[in-house]
């Protein structure tokens, strides 16, 4: 349940700052070029609070949190008095209106800007791209990648996090070639070739880092018991929190796993435990109960392990000074906007399945996990979203800020504005798009659901 309601809470919140940002970005320009504001509207429907400046603009927040608009005077909409005509957004020069169209996009990316420079400044804790052994049968496997390797670079591109490493293999997905992987192991720099044919261009939710079997190398997990069940074997055997298994009946015993195959072996079998309590040995009879597990029968005695630490070398901060952190959150911007042209580039050439596309489902469980996760974590999140937006409404659909920056464009060659069915087709075209895109990703975001 709380799961659910800080997914729905966090789509929300986001939405609501997106939209804000992306529509302030329209209203400051126009302003800025003397056209008059009717309203600015931050969702759609009944206002549910609503307030007017001083000139003249209805500011407005609507029941629908889907979306937002600025409302400029325009003769083409409503008669406009003569003292008035010159404030009018059709009255603008081409140049003009493609400024104000390109705002709010643009705004989206200098938003993505200052949370990426304020994410840094903050600190932002990953983990080092030391890998774990590769799984079985994997490409990683194959290409002889260990345990404890520290991959530096993909494809000439520094990787320094696990975050690093998955935006630098997510940019070959769909392709076909070879993927170079440079590690360190032992003082030694090594790089393996990995190939790649159509890369998981049919998948929906593409997992690069699971395709090629690389995963962070983990901990060694010792036997310490973490938590016990009320009733449980465990209990009535003896065993407390914090308690270290050492041996079972002379085995000794150095791994969490270790512990767990010993009791799923052996279910109704008495078994003597040597232990370590509060620094001292000692011994306990320990008779596991049975649990049904893919059509057998195994032992189980309602014990969890304590928490996984990760070791300090595992573990990194990036924390910046707020100059350094800016840069940072400008090269950051100019990367994800790279990566979403590159990949929307390759779903219309049909390299990379339109499955990856995802909608607000997709989007309220991002938002959930990010909420999660920690201050920072959301607002890495409000900065990709960001992104996202500011590139979707650059697509040159008629009703998108795209689509007007085409028909101005073509205003300003022609000498004088389309005509008016032009523009009433070009916007029944472009709702078409819209509500097919709609209807896109949310087929999408069902069908990972089911």
């Amino acid at each position: 349940m709380m799961t659910l309601f800080n997914s729905i809470f966090g789509m929300l919140l986001a939405l609501g700052i997106l939209v804000t940002v992306h529509e302030y970005g329209h209203f400051w320009v126009a302003r800025r070029f003397g056209v008059k504001v009717l309203r600015f509207s931050v969702g759609f429907g009944k206002p549910i609070w609503r307030r007017t400046d001083r000139f003249g603009t209805e500011f407005v927040v609507a029941w629908i949190p889907l979306g937002g608009y600025v409302k400029m005077l325009d003769e083409r909409e409503a008669p406009v008095p003569a003292e008035q005509q010159g404030q009018a957004f059709n009255a603008k020069p081409p140049a003009q209106k493609i400024a104000i169209a390109l705002a709010g996009p643009v705004t989206n990316f200098l938003f993505a800007i200052v949370a990426f420079a304020l994410m840094y400044s903050i600190g932002v804790r990953d983990l080092v791209p030391l890998i774990d052994h590769p799984r079985d049968q994997s490409p990683a496997q194959m290409a002889e990648l260990t345990r404890g390797d520290r991959i530096v670079s993909v494809d000439d591109r520094t990787v320094d996090s696990f975050t690093d490493l998955s935006l630098a293999l997510a940019a070959r997905v769909g392709e076909t070639g070879v993927i170079d992987i440079s590690v360190v192991r032992r003082q030694t720099q090594i790089t393996v070739q990995l190939p790649i044919e159509n890369w998981l261009a049919d998948q929906d939710s593409p997992n690069p880092l699971q395709n090629l079997g690389l995963s962070p190398e983990m901990p060694i997990h010792p036997p310490l018991i973490g938590r016990i069940e009320a009733g449980g074997a465990a209990e009535q055997g003896g065993l407390e929190i914090g308690d270290r298994i050492l041996a079972v009946n002379g085995q000794a015993v150095t791994t969490w796993m270790e512990w767990v195959e010993q009791i799923q072996n052996s279910p109704n079998q008495a078994l003597t435990l040597s232990i370590e309590r509060a620094q001292q040995a000692m011994e306990l009879i320990l008779v596991p109960g049975t649990k049904s597990q893919d059509d057998r029968t195994i032992g189980y005695v309602g014990a969890g392990s304590a928490p996984l630490a990760w070791a300090d070398d595992q573990l990194t901060t990036v924390r910046l000074w707020p100059w350094q952190a800016a840069w940072r959150g400008v090269t950051d911007t100019v990367q994800m906007v790279g990566l979403s042209y590159n990949m929307l580039w390759k779903m219309v050439t049909g390299k990379v399945s339109l499955k990856q596309i995802g909608g607000p489902i997709s989007m309220a469980q991002m938002a959930g996990m990010s909420i999660e996760s920690g201050f920072e974590s959301f607002i890495g999140f409000l900065a990709l979203i960001s992104i996202s937006l500011g590139i979707v409404n650059l697509l040159p659909i008629p009703v998108l800020d795209g689509g007007h920056v085409v028909i101005h464009s073509v205003e300003w060659l022609q000498g004088k504005p389309l005509s008016d069915k032009a523009q009433l087709v070009g916007m029944q075209i472009g709702m078409f798009c819209i509500i097919g895109l709609m209807m896109l990703t949310f087929y999408n975001d069902i069908s990972r659901l089911m």
